[in-house]
């Protein structure tokens, strides 16, 4: 198991330390955030779903396509 967290970096450390937090504290977060939240994680699963259509397709192209067009937006970020 260490292994996986070992592999896992510092952005699934800070996902743990956000799955420990307080259910109070985040109840009234999703509570007031629902209608955009619900939005995300339905982009989110489609995004996934995509993505589980094209490795069981075998669509390894279009994938790789994807995947370059997310560096590209990565780097318009990061100006």
């Amino acid at each position: 198991m260490k292994t996986v967290f070992d592999l896992a970096s510092s952005g699934f450390e800070s996902t743990v330390r956000l799955a420990k937090s307080s259910p109070e504290t985040w109840i009234p977060i999703f509570r007031q955030n629902q209608d955009n939240i619900i939005d995300v994680l339905d982009e989110y699963i489609n995004t996934l779903l995509k993505f589980k259509g094209l490795m069981l397709s075998e669509g390894y192209d279009k994938f790789k396509q994807y995947l370059t067009e997310a560096n590209d937006i990565k780097r318009i970020l990061n100006k």
